[in-house]
Formats: C-alpha cells, sequence, structure tokens
C-alpha cells in the first residue's frame, strides 16, 4: 500500500519518485469512491464538516473542496479526535509532527485513493498540500497547481500560516470545543490547553480580541493590494483559481462553521471579516459555497 505525507526525509522528492514511477491515474469511481478521512463534530447531517485543513481538500472537489472542485467521487469518514492517532496508526502513517517535548501529533486530512488495477491496493495520502500536489497529478482535470505555479504556491502557503493563521488561531480555536462532540471536545480543550499554556477560556478576550482583529485586517489588506494589481479578478491569479484561494475559503469557512458561542452578543469572526476590502474575502468565500458539499 502506497503512502504519501510530508514527513519523508524529502517531500518533493517522495512526491516525484511516487508520481514518476506510478503514471497511472487515479482510480475513483461512484461505484469505488476515494475515502477523505474528516474530524467528527456535532453539527448535523452533511454540515458536520468544520476544519480549514479537510476543508481545503474537501473543496479541490483545502480537500473537500478540491475533491469537488475537481468532481472526484468521494465518500467521508468521520473521525473524532481522540481517534485520530491510532486511526493513523492502523492505517501505518508515522506522526505528522514531534514536538521538542517529544509529543507526537497525528492530523487530517488523509485520503485513501483505489487503485484503478482490479484488487489493487490503494494509495493513502496525509497533509493538505501533498494531497493537493497528488490530486492535480492524478486528476489532471481542472488542476490547481498549474505548472511553474508550486513554488509560489508554497511560498503563499507559508505566508498565510505566518500572518493570517496565528490571529485566526486566537479568535477561532477558543470557540471549537463547542462544535465538537463530547469526546472531541475533551481531547481539544486539553490539548490546547497545553499548547497555549492557558485556559481556552482566557484567550483573546476583551482588548486582545480586538488587537488580533486589527491585526488580522491589516495582513488581509496586505493581500487585498497584492491581489488588486491583477487590475480585475478576486483569485491570487486574477480570474483563475488555484490552490491558493482554496486555501483562503477554508480559513474563511472555518470562521463561518465555528460560531461564537462564547459571547452570543458579538460578530462571529466571519461577519466581520466579509465587510472588509470592499467585500473581495466575501465575494471570494461565495464563489466557494459551490463546493462545499460534503458527501
Amino acid at each position: 500500500m502506497s503512502r504519501l505525507s510530508s514527513t519523508c526525509i524529502s517531500r518533493v522528492a517522495h512526491i516525484k519518485g511516487h508520481l514518476a514511477s506510478s503514471p497511472v491515474l487515479g482510480g475513483a469511481t461512484a461505484a469505488n469512491p476515494l475515502i477523505l478521512y474528516d474530524i467528527k463534530s456535532k453539527l448535523s447531517g452533511p454540515g458536520m464538516g468544520w476544519s480549514p485543513n479537510v476543508w481545503k481538500t474537501r473543496q479541490v472537489s483545502t480537500e473537500g473542496f478540491v475533491l469537488n472542485y475537481k468532481q472526484i467521487p468521494y465518500k467521508t469518514v468521520w473521525v473524532s479526535y481522540p481517534d485520530i492517532e491510532p486511526t493513523l496508526k492502523s492505517l501505518g502513517f508515522d506522526p505528522s509532527t514531534v514536538t521538542r517535548a517529544g509529543r507526537e501529533w497525528f492530523t487530517l486530512p488523509v485520503i485513501s485513493d483505489p487503485s484503478p488495477e482490479p484488487g489493487g491496493e490503494p494509495t493513502l495520502v496525509v497533509d493538505s498540500q501533498v494531497i493537493a500536489e497528488y490530486l492535480d497529478s492524478k486528476y489532471p482535470q481542472k488542476p490547481l497547481l498549474p505548472e511553474g505555479t508550486k513554488a509560489l504556491q508554497a511560498m503563499f502557503l507559508k505566508w498565510t500560516q505566518t500572518n493570517l493563521l496565528v490571529h485566526l488561531l486566537q479568535l477561532v480555536v477558543p470557540q471549537v470545543p463547542a462544535i465538537l462532540d463530547d469526546p472531541g471536545a475533551e481531547y481539544f480543550t486539553r490539548t490546547r490547553e497545553q499548547q497555549f499554556g492557558k485556559k481556552l477560556t482566557d484567550i483573546c478576550v476583551g482588548e486582545e480580541r480586538a488587537t488580533s482583529l486589527a491585526a488580522l485586517e491589516k495582513d488581509l489588506a496586505t493581500l487585498d493590494g497584492y491581489i488588486s494589481r491583477n487590475g480585475g479578478g478576486d483569485f491570487l491569479m486574477g480570474i483563475t483559481p488555484t490552490y491558493g484561494d482554496i486555501l483562503l475559503c477554508s480559513f474563511f469557512m472555518w470562521t463561518k462553521r465555528v460560531p461564537t458561542t462564547r459571547d452570543p452578543g458579538s460578530e462571529s469572526v466571519f461577519d466581520i471579516i466579509k465587510g472588509w476590502h470592499g467585500g473581495r474575502w466575501q465575494r471570494l468565500q461565495t464563489w466557494s459555497e459551490q463546493f462545499a458539499e460534503q458527501k
């Protein structure tokens, strides 16, 4: 069984080596769909998904988005937070990261792509960026990483992590336990309070929230200025959507799906964002909604 992840010694070499040695296209069909492993919540029905990392994949058809955008047949397996580590270990994956203290982290999304060969083993892939590159290679319709753009899109991913994400974590993470199933909420609260070194209820309150929102607005204003240089369109490449746009939409979907439960009288993060910069982020999110179906 083939496995691709960002934890290999050289992710790019591993991807290239695998794809070069296996030029066959992906095998997902309506009768034998690709499997997407997503994080369970108590949001109802097909609207259970909420994680920005998994949304990237879902929409690209960051993995639901990708899958829906590319119209790849798939089904979802919902995994509660405490079950992520044993599930990935059972699939043969190593930790996604290991902290300096030796704490192993296993993360979703993961996809299982069926072999196009009868009786063949599926290919398992972890990490949103690795999945996007894999899907673009195996399902080349409607590419999201056009030839010659991978380096630039990797740089944009890094920029979002060091700018947008640091603010969004402060603003959204404290609200997440309210939408999780009970085991997931307990696990998430315990592990995130260890990460932050404080109670979730003490994160980003009062002036801290206003400061984080102001910093987020400043970084999005910078991005808005860059996009405006295209001379038209709301995508990073003007009128052509790419993986970077899916990444942004997954963040916006996250801020929209996680309600502001701690202070019911305040606006959600997305309710604030959508009015910034001439409504660009609202237009981008509205575009992405057509690929938000969960299967």
